[in-house]
């Protein structure tokens, strides 16, 4: 599986999967990334022969490829066999700005460009950021489920969003993006499957306008409030360490009634092939 101090301090009860029609949101900061919660989601799906669908918005496949590959998945091999999707979302919404083309998720290719916070494109940037777009975006995200899934019975399908915020960078509406979370997640309850996202959570970073702030807080909070899981990763309050990388929140959203969910908080240290998980106080260094 992943990361197994994770696994326990979760304490999911079905194999360690993220439990049916629930949602997890990842949040984190410039310098403490979440990505690794998104590996280790992926590797326990399916090495679980559950069927994963990873919407990457910041990352090229490769880079899901070679981290699967430490973790002891191979994402190429999951991809033929119909257990992992992959859906470059940068590629799909591009496409569309020349009419709506299928984009689907089984083959593999070199998105048009990566997106960070701090990069834009002229052809989004330059022109407004229609709302079909999203709809259309939507329609190849159904169209890679269903076609993988005649049946929805116990699909368990996972769908994931990485990472959800740049679709409010390039200048999408924040309420279309909202409106397109909730129909993909109606979309994932209907197969019984969850729903992960990973946004940014900076609060030091200083937004363009007064508009944009008031955008990155409904947006944050919008889907804190459809989320039963919070999952909020970020760097020391005391600053750097040597031994710790940060610090990871698990905490319930507000529709948990899971009474056998704790919520927790870790200390977290990033090596080259692994994530190690302790207690505050408990790492190496500080023993």
């Amino acid at each position: 599986m992943g990361y197994a101090s994770l696994d326990a301090s979760l304490s999911f009860p079905d194999d360690n999967l993220l439990p049916s029609k629930r949602s997890i949101l990842i949040t984190d900061t410039l310098s403490a990334s979440g990505n690794f919660l998104i590996h280790h989601f992926i590797v326990n799906q399916v090495k679980s022969d559950k069927h994963v669908v990873l919407v990457g918005l910041s990352q090229i496949f490769n880079h899901y490829l070679t981290i699967g590959r430490k973790l002891g998945v191979n994402l190429t091999l999951a991809t033929q066999k119909g257990a992992f999707s992959f859906i470059d979302g940068l590629t799909s919404l591009y496409s569309q700005t020349d009419g709506f083309s299928k984009s689907t998720s089984t083959t593999i290719t070199k998105p048009t460009a990566v997106l960070t916070c701090s990069t834009r494109t002229s052809s989004m940037s330059t022109s407004p950021i229609s709302k079909e777009l999203l709809q259309n975006f939507y329609k190849v995200i159904k169209q890679t489920i269903v076609a993988r899934h005649s049946s929805i019975d116990d699909t368990r399908v996972c769908l994931i969003f990485d990472d959800l915020s740049i679709l409010l960078y390039v200048g999408f509406n924040v309420r279309d993006i909202l409106e397109f979370v909730k129909a993909c997640r109606m979309l994932i309850e209907k197969y019984n499957g969850s729903l992960i996202i990973l946004i940014h959570a900076d609060e030091d970073v200083s937004p363009s306008s007064i508009d944009d702030e008031l955008d990155q807080e409904i947006f944050l909070k919008s889907l804190i409030y459809q989320s039963e899981y919070l999952l909020s990763v970020r760097g020391l309050g005391s600053g750097f360490s040597r031994d710790v990388s940060g610090e990871i929140t698990m905490a319930r959203g507000p529709k948990n009634q899971d009474k056998w969910f704790r919520p927790s908080t870790l200390h977290y240290k990033a090596l080259d092939n692994n994530v190690q998980f302790f207690a505050k106080g408990f790492s190496q260094g500080v023993l």
